[in-house]
């Protein structure tokens, strides 16, 4: 499969075998199975988007073009025998879903053919948010990375701008507020149980009383957790209208001399990676942008 198909990852081979869309002599299967002569495999009819031409990639509705191929590899900050590491721009997903038709999972190997489609995710981050994103280039890494996070001797940083100024007493703290997420466990009517999560942050400026520069150190890993956790200290991130409020936005563009760009304001700034350099991701530029007009 993956000398037929190289921009097929590993993790999307294996979870086409799982639906069952993958199947050898009609019978379900895994990506670990041996064949033998003569065996019949059958392919979901869309797998051809997996297959490279010189100058275009075809995913479903969309084309990753070779501008989209020049633009994803400047956004490499480090690279070493075991890792990449990307400044991710905001409004890219990290992976595929519903909706999705242009995601890093893809792109990475799409632009770096040399490694055979074996570029893995270690971690997500949200598609909104920018910054810090670790790409192992094997299973080996990936698997060391993994381990690391679990034993957390990977740590991550973020910096985010968000509304209002905080009391003097509250400047910098431990949020724990429990989060329901994506792995949380169904009790027995059904629904999903919430799971703590811990969030270390700083403020580390200020301005007009209506907005401040936080840093936050997320102790656990759960789905949107800086926002919800900015949120529920009452001061939401900028450009976050899921956790925050669409009139809090419209208030901020009106009281700015500057247009403000209809983004979120969260950015993956730095990673702190066991027996690797510190990593550290520049801002982009909507948020540069707010930084510079505050004096920040």
């Amino acid at each position: 499969m993956k000398k037929n198909y190289p921009s097929l990852t590993l993790s999307h081979l294996q979870k086409l075998c799982r639906k069952g869309e993958i199947r050898i002599n009609g019978s379900r299967t895994s990506a670990t199975a041996s064949l033998v002569c003569g065996d019949e495999i059958k392919l979901p009819p869309y797998i051809v988007e997996y297959e490279k031409t010189p100058d275009v990639i075809v995913k479903k509705d969309a084309k990753y073009t070779r501008e989209d191929i020049n633009d994803i590899l400047k956004t490499i900050i480090y690279e070493d025998d075991e890792i990449l590491v990307l400044n991710k721009p905001a409004g890219l997903a990290t992976q595929g879903g519903s909706g999705i038709t242009k995601h890093i999972d893809s792109l990475i190997n799409i632009a770096l053919p040399e490694y055979n489609g074996n570029l893995r995710l270690t971690h997500r981050i949200d598609k909104e948010t920018s910054g810090v994103l670790v790409i192992a280039k094997n299973y080996d890494s990936a698997l060391k990375m993994t381990t690391l996070f679990k034993e957390q001797k990977i740590h991550k940083t973020y910096h985010a701008l968000v509304y209002g100024n905080f009391d003097d007493k509250k400047k910098e703290g431990i949020i724990k507020e429990p989060i329901i997420d994506m792995t949380s466990k169904v009790n027995e009517k059904g629904e999903h149980e919430a799971k703590y999560a811990f969030t270390e942050y700083k403020v580390l400026d200020e301005a007009f009383g209506t907005l401040s520069l936080v840093e936050f150190k997320p102790k656990t890993g759960r789905m949107h957790q800086l926002r919800i956790h900015s949120s529920h200290i009452g001061h939401p991130i900028i450009g976050d209208f899921k956790y925050g409020k669409g009139d809090e936005f419209a208030k901020l563009k009106d009281s700015f001399e500057i247009e403000i760009p209809r983004k979120l304001y969260l950015h993956a700034y730095m990673i702190e990676i066991e027996g690797k350099p510190l990593i550290k991701a520049e801002y982009p530029t909507h948020f540069k942008k707010i930084c510079k007009y505050l004096n920040f």
